[in-house]
């Protein structure tokens, strides 16, 4: 039987979870700017193939960005979070059966999960960072590298995997010259065609919604665990949370405010 966490372990959980929170939204704000770009080029091609190249070849790299330099960080603060709630007993068991589901599997079972609407007690919180890490995991393994193969050719790194990801980022990103240089235009390279610009609008798509999902369990275990600690302790955490959070590397074109209509679409 699932047990709660001492104060000690409540606080180390509780803060990695509100550090979590804030690099996941910042990559989700991310996400959705590169969305409007990518939907702005299908409207509007560029007039030449080299300029689709260059253009589709940045989206590439800030995708990349995002899930290997952004995601993954938020990922592993998940990751320690339901760690330590597994070591100190606060969790009773852990969800298998979805981790060995198939990718899109696993994206049609975390939208149609039913967990508790409201929860209240530790274990519940720590069920939220679960589905969160699952989230997570699938967009930088799955739908946020995909996205960037259908962009430039390829095979994008995907973290944790046994292979050099800066050979791997050579071979995908590489192939888009974005130099000056009058001979690099005879090398034949990969250009995506509209095909493929619809695929990585739909990865997009699928990872922004994805991503909503993962915001939304994180907020609700952060808003649970809360409850478990004094306001003082609580501003403590924050102001810690606010100085040691870590938001990934921002992508080349400044994240503009968000549209709420935009983000509603996602929730």
């Amino acid at each position: 039987m699932a047990r709660e966490l001492s104060k000690e372990n409540l606080e180390w959980v509780l803060m990695q979870a509100m550090m979590a929170a804030k690099n996941v939204r910042t990559q989700r704000d991310r996400l959705l700017e590169l969305h409007r770009r990518l939907e702005r080029h299908r409207a509007a091609p560029a007039p030449t193939p080299a300029d689709a190249e260059a253009r589709l070849g940045q989206i590439a790299s800030d995708v990349f960005k995002v899930y290997y330099l952004g995601l993954d960080p938020g990922a592993r603060m998940l990751w320690v979070c339901l760690d330590a709630a597994v070591k100190n007993r606060a969790v009773s068991a852990v969800n298998i059966a979805f981790a060995l589901l198939p990718d899109e599997q696993l994206y049609d079972a975390l939208l149609a999960q039913k967990l508790p609407a409201h929860p209240t007690t530790q274990p519940q919180a720590i069920a939220r960072v679960e589905s969160a890490i699952l989230a997570v995991k699938m967009l930088e393994e799955h739908h946020l590298p995909r996205c960037v193969e259908c962009l430039v050719g390829g095979h994008a790194p995907v973290p944790g995997k046994p292979r050099d990801p800066v050979a791997a980022a050579t071979e995908s990103l590489a192939k888009v010259d974005l130099s000056d240089d009058p001979d690099a235009t005879a090398k034949t390279r990969h250009v995506a065609s509209d095909g493929d610009v619809d695929k990585a609008l739909d990865y997009l798509c699928r990872a922004n919604r994805i991503t909503a999902l993962a915001i939304k369990h994180i907020d609700l275990a952060v808003a649970v665990l809360s409850r478990f600690l004094d306001r003082k302790e609580l501003a403590r955490l924050a102001k810690l949370t606010d100085r040691g959070a870590y938001l990934g590397v921002e992508i080349s074109q400044p994240t503009t405010s968000p549209d709420p209509l935009t983000l509603s679409t996602w929730d």
